[in-house]
Parts: C-alpha cells; structure tokens; sequence
C-alpha cells in the first residue's frame, strides 16, 4: 500500500531516530510526504522556553533525516487525542509510533487509545529499552 502523507509521532529521545527511519522507509518508494510531530503531555500551559527547548530539538532531528520533512509540530495534551486530531485535520494516512515493552508501558501504554482513536494506518515499532 502507497501512502500519501506520513506522520512520526516522537518522543524527542534517541529512539525516535529509529521511528523516523521506519517511516522514511514507508515514505520513499512513493515520495510520500513525511510529518513529524512531538505531544507535550507533561504540560498543561505552554512555556515558551521549554517549546523553545523542544522545537530546537525537533528541528534538529528534522535535519538529520535523508529525506524532506515537510513539517514540525508540537502540540500540547493527550497524544492520542492529538494524533486524532491531526490525523483527521491534514489528512495523514500513516501514523508511526514507538512502544517499549516495559511495565510501566504495559501500564499505561498510548498504543490502544491510538488504535481506537486514529482513523488512519498505524505503524507501531518496537524500541528497545
């Protein structure tokens, strides 16, 4: 399947490289346009010099791709609600996310809510602990 639009949802630690590979890998056989986002669910009212810290760091792992990003985003509040959001908004086919397979993820893992939230094509990668 060829998809259009591609978001990586990112959590801005090293693991995210291998989340935005995985989606460069879905992305380049069709020159599909790839999105990145980050969700900030830690905090409720923005702070700009946190967003500042956060866009710096999205913008630098934008830059380290092999392939064109076509937008940034940070947005603040539950990540599969956001994701939704997007999804439905700029009309994203593919969402790629991360899930480690420690307890406190199989606690409270994002990946059900996505999965019941999300009208689009999910990819979950496994991200080593």
């Amino acid at each position: 399947m060829s998809y259009q639009h591609i978001l990586v949802a990112v959590d801005l630690s090293d693991a995210s490289h291998k989340l935005i590979e995985k989606a460069i890998a879905q992305a380049k056989p069709t020159n599909s346009q790839l999105s990145i986002v980050f969700v900030d669910e830690e905090h409720i009212v923005k702070d700009s010099q946190e967003e500042k810290r956060f866009t710096q760091k999205l913008q630098s792992l934008a830059e380290s791709c092999d392939y064109p990003i076509t937008e940034t985003l940070i947005v603040m509040g539950d990540l599969h609600m956001k994701v939704a959001g997007l999804v439905e908004n700029k009309e994203f086919d593919l969402v790629v996310f991360g899930h480690h397979h420690n307890l406190i993820s199989r606690m409270f893992s994002s990946a059900p809510k996505l999965v019941n939230n999300v009208n689009a094509d999910l990819l979950v990668v496994y991200l080593d602990d």
